[in-house]
């Protein structure tokens, strides 16, 4: 946790498991590996402006976010399906900025588990 901020209601996503950690430490795993293809479709879509694309990745991660209790990476995404939804162009490429940041945040929690 940095500035206070939780990375993962790490209780929450335990709970979506059945209490299981390798399944979990596994599903967070996949979603790592998922968020840079999306993260690069979300780049290709910001320069091309292609608002449907940003809209539809914004929302398959917030999704997968959702899922195991990423709130802040949850909520990026939301703001970048809510910025594909709007046709802003400007908020999406601030989004990109926090998706990564977040993310980052994520990898280094991660890290430090082991």
């Amino acid at each position: 946790m940095t500035g206070g901020k939780k990375t993962i209601d790490f209780d929450s996503a335990l709970e979506r498991t059945g209490g299981d950690k390798d399944f979990l430490y596994e599903l967070i795993d996949m979603y790592m590996e998922d968020f840079i293809p999306k993260y690069d479709e979300l780049k290709k879509a910001i320069k091309e402006e292609n608002f449907t694309a940003i809209q539809e990745t914004g929302h398959y991660l917030k999704g997968s976010a959702a899922n195991l209790s990423l709130s802040f990476l949850k909520d990026a995404s939301l703001q970048m399906e809510l910025a594909g939804e709007d046709k802003d162009i400007k908020k999406a490429q601030q989004t990109l900025d926090e998706l990564k940041k977040e993310f980052a945040r994520l990898k280094t929690f991660i890290s430090n588990m082991d």
